[in-house]
Order: structure tokens, then sequence, then C-alpha cells
């Protein structure tokens, strides 16, 4: 035998003998590393493609990055005005920042693939802790990533599904770390009623846990004091010799939980206090997810009424330990610890389900209680639940009624193909095409030259206000953490408290000067700086030019103007103008000037014909000249379209805006030959944008 024949054969040897010990590793536990792995690669794929993200994570990243400044909890857009969220997540982001090295984005993106197996995990753990039978919990923890109902319109999929497969899918948001944890702090508590001996170390645990999620969102914990409540008072009841350490159990893991989110709700109340209330509205775009009752079996498919079996079986457990007994067998497979644990499920489902059926708009915390919300919630037990309801159900009539035990597999299997393939690849084609574009509201980042706030204002040292564009502000505080003078902020990003009350000046009034400091007059800019302590203003810059004129055209608008309405989106506002509608665009700038005017594109998914608009100028005596008559070309696909100009006014004179052609005009930015204000002086400059900073 040669040395080349006597290595393959050791070679062919030692890899029988690797395939001999993966057989030997349990079906359940191969199953369950292949449900990881098919999870990683569905929902973590989209994380190495290009992905402008937008939404939330824009707010929660400002708040993460107000916290590298030094602020916490974290403040919003205005100095002393505080954030409406438990600052958990943004600690997350901010610590792990701060300790990698690595910015909040890279910091949320590693994050979310390292969390992609947790909640299948937990739920395994669960799951299997309820019912004592591995093969269900992994079909719960199957349905949990997977599972979704039959209505594939992208406002029921990814962060609107109303189950937690959606959230599953990349990026990471709050809720995907709660969703993760509270199978693992119900995990924890029903291990502290069954084990009397150690009943202590577990209830501590699992009231951590809740705790933590607590000050992640705390909403989200709605159900879960009936969720623990319930199955503990059915023990005390049921085992009185029990009755002291379930019911201890219960008040630790309760005081523990409540100790850790305490110190935020104790602040937020006086917030509330001082505010006289809160507004926590969400965006108007959101879908309402309330549902007439023939639209149940498209929106939940079958995972509701297989959720309602379920919740039989779980009540079986009271009365027979072992279940359901498919064929008249002596005792069936079902080995839940303890028997009332189960229990636990029926609340966690019920009570947000209840919720989301007899939601009305006139409950307090709007946002918290709505239906989309409830659904959601009652979604991750109902996973659980149908897993439980489907394997009763199957084997009872195909092993009891029809003698096939062989069949319960097969047809188990085709259903959850019918519960998870439809939801799972309209999930992933939604994804595919989402945010492709570098693109935050109004803007094109790119094709608009916005400048890497980051970059330019950096997420060091203490946190400082800076004066800017208002569509530029919101992402100076995202991108930056810093303090604006005025936003106009998004539905994901909305002022839960009123600005007037807490910093001295209203929104409204915000809006006003800075639409003031951006005349072009460089003492007007220079004395709204003070106003609002400013440390820095930022422009943007075209050549040797900068941007000291941006007119917003719906604060623009005056009662004079004919022909104008103004009406809102989502991070910005615009003015439609009907055919002969004029609109005067206010600017202290006398000689040439380079105009940007920027124009609502295509509307309800359709191309917008050509519109013609001609510019004037207003002069003193109340004369007018022609400036310019131009074409928005059609808009095709594009949402928004910039037409580029430039004009010159003399002294005194005004300019104004008429339409020719039905239009909806959103700003109109200025560039002009410019000097600091007095006092200031340019700290850095891009291509794209100059930072002024205070003479020391």
């Amino acid at each position: 035998m040669t040395a080349l024949t006597s290595l393959g054969r050791r070679g062919w040897e030692t890899a029988r003998s690797v395939r001999q010990h993966a057989l030997r590793v349990p079906l359940v536990d191969r199953l369950l590393v292949g449900l990881l792995a098919l999870l990683a690669i569905v929902d973590g794929a989209r994380a190495f493609f290009p992905f402008y993200i937008r939404g939330d994570l824009l707010y929660h990243w400002g708040l993460a990055r107000t916290i590298l400044h030094g602020q916490f909890p974290p403040g919003g857009p205005y100095e002393g005005l505080p954030a409406y969220y438990p600052p958990g997540f943004h600690l997350l982001l901010a610590a792990g920042s701060r300790l990698s090295g690595l910015d909040v984005t890279a910091v949320t993106m590693i994050l979310g693939l390292a969390w992609l197996p947790v909640l299948p995990l937990t739920t395994y753990l669960l799951a299997r802790r309820l019912t004592g039978r591995p093969n269900v919990a992994i079909l719960a923890a199957v349905l949990t990533a997977f599972g979704g109902g039959f209505d594939l319109s992208p406002d029921r999929l990814w962060v609107n599904s109303l189950f937690p497969s959606g959230q599953e899918a990349y990026p990471l948001y709050p809720r995907d770390l709660v969703f993760g944890l509270l199978p693992l702090a119900i995990w924890a508590f029903i291990r502290a009623l069954d084990e009397p001996g150690r009943w202590l170390r577990w209830s501590l645990f699992s009231g951590a846990i809740l705790g933590i999620c607590g000050v992640i969102q705390v909403q989200l914990l709605l159900p879960i004091p009936l969720v623990l409540g319930v199955p503990a008072v059915a023990l005390a009841w049921r085992q009185p010799a029990h009755r002291r350490t379930v019911l201890a159990s219960l008040a630790v893991a309760g005081l523990v939980a409540l100790g850790f989110v305490a110190p935020w709700i104790v602040e937020v109340a006086g917030q509330i206090g001082r505010n006289g209330g809160v507004a926590l509205d969400s965006a108007d775009s959101l879908q309402p997810a309330r549902f007439g009752f023939w639209s149940y079996p498209v929106q939940f498919g079958l995972l509701l009424p297989t959720a309602v079996m379920g919740s039989g079986v779980v009540l079986l457990f009271l009365r027979r330990a072992d279940g359901p007994r498919p064929g008249g067998v002596r005792s069936g497979p079902w080995s839940p610890r303890p028997v009332e644990g189960a229990l636990a499920l029926l609340p966690w489902f019920a009570v947000p389900f209840a919720l989301a059926v007899l939601y009305s708009p006139g409950w307090p915390l709007e946002d918290a209680l709505r239906p989309q919300r409830m659904w959601l919630l009652a979604g991750q037990p109902a996973a659980i639940l149908a897993a439980i309801g489907l394997v009763a159900v199957a084997e009872d009539v195909i092993v009891g009624a029809w003698g096939r035990a062989r069949l319960v597999v097969p047809v188990i299997a085709a259903v959850v193909v019918i519960m998870t393939v439809p939801a799972t690849l309209a999930t992933a084609r939604l994804l595919s095409i989402q945010w492709t574009d570098n693109e935050y509201a109004n803007l094109h980042l790119d094709a608009d030259h916005v400048p890497d706030f980051q970059a330019l204002l950096g997420t060091a040292g203490p946190r400082q206000t800076v004066l800017t564009y208002e569509d530029w502000s919101s992402l100076a505080w995202y991108q930056a953490g810093a303090a604006v003078v005025a936003v106009k902020p998004p539905g994901y990003a909305k002022l839960a408290f009123d600005p007037k009350v807490l910093t001295g000046h209203g929104q409204a009034e915000r809006r006003r000067d800075l639409a003031a400091a951006m005349t072009g007059d460089p003492t007007t800019l220079g004395r709204i700086a003070e106003v609002y302590g400013a440390q820095e203003i930022l422009l943007a810059r075209r050549g040797d030019r900068w941007g000291i004129v941006d007119v917003v055209a719906s604060l623009a608008m005056s009662s004079a103007d004919s022909g104008a309405t103004a009406r809102e989106g989502n991070g910005w506002d615009l003015v439609d103008l009907a055919a002969g509608g004029r609109l005067v665009l206010p600017t202290a700038v006398t000689g040439p000037l380079d105009l940007e005017l920027r124009f609502e594109g295509k509307r309800d998914n359709a191309s917008v014909p050509a519109r013609r608009f001609r510019l004037l100028a207003g002069g003193i005596a109340g004369g007018e000249r022609p400036l310019a008559d131009l074409v928005v070309p059609p808009s095709g696909p594009n949402d928004w379209e910039v037409l580029h100009t430039s004009i010159d006014l003399g002294t005194g004179e005004s300019l104004l805006l008429e339409a020719l052609d039905p239009l909806s005009l959103q700003s109109v930015r200025g560039f002009a030959p410019a000097a600091p204000p007095t006092g200031w002086q340019v700290v850095r400059q891009t291509a794209d944008a100059v930072l002024l900073g205070r003479v020391p």
C-alpha cells in the first residue's frame, strides 16, 4: 500500500467517522441547526447588499449618537426636549460603538446578524418546557421565524407584519430584541414555578430579563402581568403546598422588572407632568390594521385557527397532563412542566388580540394600543399555540381516525409550507427592492449633494446646536446626534412633548425663525443663531457660492397668495399651486442668485406631465418684471424633481413664482456670494458644504 493510498483511506475513514458522529446527534438538534442556517440565509442575506436605511432606525441612531455626546438619557432634536423612547436600545448601540470603535450603523448590522438565532432558540426553549415535546418546540420555532398570513401586500409584510416572522428580517429594531427575550423571561419564570428549591434564582433571572425588555420597549410588556399571573395563580390554587413559593416568585419577578424600568418611568412621568400630557399619534400613512370578520382568514391564514385549537389543548392539560391521546392510547405524548405553565400562552395571545378587536381611537396612548401593534403582540404566542394545535389535531385525525401514523409528518409538513412559504417569499422579495436609493424624505442624498453630517459635525465631545436647513436638520440629528433649531419630523420621529413648554420655543415658532434666518441676510442669520444658542451654522455650497437662501414653500404661504394650498407629507410639506396661482418667495439678496427649485414628481404612483411656471421680480412700487419662463420636465418615476436656474434681483426686489400649469412646490434654495455673519468664521469646508463656527 502506498503512502498516498493510505492517506486516502484514512481520509475516507475520517469522513465516515464524522458522518457517524453527525448521525448520532439527535434529529431535533439537527433540525434546529438547519432552521438557524435557513434563517441566516433568508433574513440575514439582505445585510450584504446596498441598503440605505430609512424609517425608525434613523430616529434610534440619532438618540444613540446623542448618548455618544455624553447626554443620558438622550434628548430629542432640540436642546432641552426629551425623547419619549426608553433608552435601552440606544444605550446598547452607543456602548457597542464606543467599545468597538465602529459607528452605530455598523454596530446595528453586526448585532442584527448575531441576534437572528435568538428568537427561534428562545421560542424552542419555552415551547419545549410548555409541551415536553421537542418536535412541537421545533415546529413552534419554525412558525415563529417564518409563519404569516396570506395578505402579501407591502402593508402586511416585513416591519408591518402582524407576526414576529416579518420582524426577524434585517435590520434590527428595538422590538426584535424584546421578541427574542420575552420567551426566555417566561421560560425562567415557569422554571421558578416548577422548581421550588430554586425559585429565587429563576424569578430573579426572569425579572431581570423583563426589566431589560422594559427599558428597550416597555409597551410590548402590556400582557406580561397576566402572562405570569395566570399560571402562578392556577398553580397556587391547585397545589396549596407550593402557594408561598409561587406567590413569592411572582412578587420577586415583578419587583425586579419594575426596578429596572422605574427610573425611566419616573423621569418620563415628570416630563409628562411638566408638558401637560404627551402626544404619541402614529404617522397618518400607517395602515390601521382593523379588519372585517371575513378578512381574518386572509390576514392570519392558518395560524389563527390552529392557535385556537392549541388554546384548547392547553386547557386540556389541566384535566389530563399528558394531553390528547390519539388512537385511544393509555397515555398521551405531552408532558408540560408544570401542567399550569402552558396557561401563560392564553393571556399572552388573548389580551392583545381582544384589544385589537375592541380598539377605539379615543383610547389613551393611541400609538401604543394601535391594532397593528396588538396583533403583533398576539402573533408571538399564536405561533406556539399554532404548533401545539396543529400537532394535536393532526395526530388525532390521522392516527386516531384514519389509523395512518406514517402520514402525520408529511401532512404537518405540507400545512407548514402553506403557513410559511408565501409570506417568507413575499417578504424576501419586498426586502430586495426596499431602500435601494440613498434618500430621505424629499431629498436624494447623492443627487442633492447632501454632505456626510457625521464627518462634518462629529459624534464626540459635548452635544452642540447647529443651525441648518429644515430638511438637513433632521439628518444632522440622525447622523451626528446634533441639536438643531427646527425640523419637520416624520411620523417615526414625532415630537411627543411640546417644544414651547420644555424649550421655550414652540414648533411653529422654530420653523418660522429658521425660515427668517435663511432669507440671505447675514445679520438675521447670526441673530437667530444667537437666540437658539447655536454653536455652528451649516450651509450648502456650490463652488464659491453659499446656500444662504432656503424657502420652505408652506412657510412662505400667506393669505395674499392666490391658488395656493399647503399639503402635509411624512417629514416634508409642500404647496399645491393651481394654474395662475402665485407664491411670494422671501429673499433679502440683491444681485445674482442661483436657484434650485424642488417640485413634487409622480403622484399616486402616476407620472406627472410637464409643468410650466414663471419667475417674477416684484418691485418696490408694486411693479413686476419677468425673470424666467421655465418648464418642469415630465416626472417619469421620480418622486422629486429639482430645476436649476439663475436670476438677478435688484435692490428691494422680491421673488415671485407664478404657476402656468398646476404644480407642487416643496422648496427653493438660493446660492450667492457670501461671507460669515459678524462674529462667525469658516471652520470646515467640503465640496458641498461649509461649516461656520463662532470666532473665539
